[in-house]
């Protein structure tokens, strides 16, 4: 856990450099858009991390986001188009929700099976599925954009519970990742699923000569990908209120991302989810920190001003911590193999034999 520890000061230390530039940053409408966006990201997060604790990669489920809030929005729309013609089948919002979750999971489950099954690489078939169920998602919406309709649904990632001057404190997105928290960190650290996962990752034929169904647990991870990105579909196409195909761009990097800074290795075998969490806040808070930070100065007419970055820099700054996690990962590996190595030499050479001295 010292490097999850380790994020976490650095999250720490980041957010009060943020909120001493800005008292805003602190305020009640910033920290409820900020943890509101945590929680999207975090919740199709943390499906990302079980599979690449097994060492596999999943690049659909920016895709699947997308195509979740889509199937919804055609399943549950009633609305009509300018031609008059029906945008979706009117289905009540429940039955839309409970369609395309099954759906998704199915899609889940065949990457699984492709992967697991046939010996396909991860990355091929998740890349596939990514730009096959884009693909999906800009036909269902033709190009454009599905809406929602003027249904209660649309008020559920802005409502939540534990109200204060009318406002949540905690909204329905949030409460949802916080069970998943829950869920996932029982499942993932306090069960024997949980050391199957890393005992793949580890060392999968290993794995598979100690008796553990290696590719029956690989599979159930995509599904698991696949489902919890379905449920951040769900919020964001509450959230958005219209889903089109352009909707879960790039989120799959965004998710691998959080994971490698709560260092879950890409090695796989590695990664808790404490870690994800401070990963997905420390990625966030970045972005909003983009848009907070103030420096105060004055200009050459003694006029108060305040430099902030420049929003173009949004990429430049996540690429940037990418690449520095990645290069501690490895840099952590190779200090931990040099160490395994010393420890063992020091080992082999206290269990050696003495040769007998001879007595004259």
């Amino acid at each position: 856990m010292r490097r999850e520890i380790g994020m976490f000061v650095a999250l720490v230390v980041l957010c009060t450099v943020l909120a001493f530039s800005n008292s805003d940053f602190l305020g009640h409408d910033n920290v409820l858009f900020t943890t509101r966006q945590i929680a999207l990201l975090g919740i199709f997060a943390i499906g990302s991390a079980f599979v690449i604790i097994t060492g596999g990669i999943d690049l659909s489920v920016g895709s699947l986001v997308g195509l979740t809030g889509v199937m919804i929005a055609k399943f549950s729309s009633n609305g009509e188009t300018t031609m008059g013609m029906p945008i979706g089948f009117g289905l009540p919002i429940g039955v839309g929700i409970a369609l395309a979750l099954a759906i998704v999971l199915l899609i889940g489950l065949a990457q699984g099976l492709l992967i697991t099954r046939l010996g396909l690489q991860p990355f091929i078939v998740t890349l596939g599925g990514m730009l096959l169920l884009r693909g999906v998602s800009q036909t269902i919406a033709k190009g454009g954009s599905l809406g929602l309709g003027d249904i209660p649904f649309n008020e559920f990632a802005n409502s939540g519970v534990l109200y204060w001057n009318g406002e949540p404190l905690l909204t329905y997105p949030v409460l949802i990742f916080l069970i998943i928290i829950v869920l996932a960190t029982y499942l993932l650290h306090f069960t024997v699923y949980g050391r199957y996962l890393f005992a793949i990752g580890g060392n999968r034929d290993a794995a598979e000569y100690s008796g553990i169904p290696v590719r029956r647990t690989e599979a159930s991870t995509y599904v698991i990908s696949a489902g919890l990105a379905g449920v951040a579909g769900v919020c964001y196409a509450s959230y958005i209120k219209q889903m089109g195909h352009t909707v879960g761009n790039a989120y799959e990097l965004l998710a691998i991302a959080s994971c490698v800074l709560g260092a879950c290795s890409l090695r796989g075998g590695e990664g808790t989810i404490f870690g994800v969490v401070i990963g997905v806040t420390i990625m966030r808070v970045i972005e909003n920190g983009l848009d907070m930070f103030r420096v105060p100065y004055h200009d050459k007419s003694g006029v108060k001003q305040f430099w902030h970055p420049d929003e173009n820099w949004k990429f430049i700054v996540i690429g940037a911590v990418i690449l520095i996690a990645v290069i501690l990962d490895q840099v952590v590996h190779i200090l931990q193999a040099k160490r395994r190595t010393r420890r063992a030499g020091f080992l082999a050479r206290q269990s050696a034999p003495t040769a007998p001295t001879s007595v004259a």
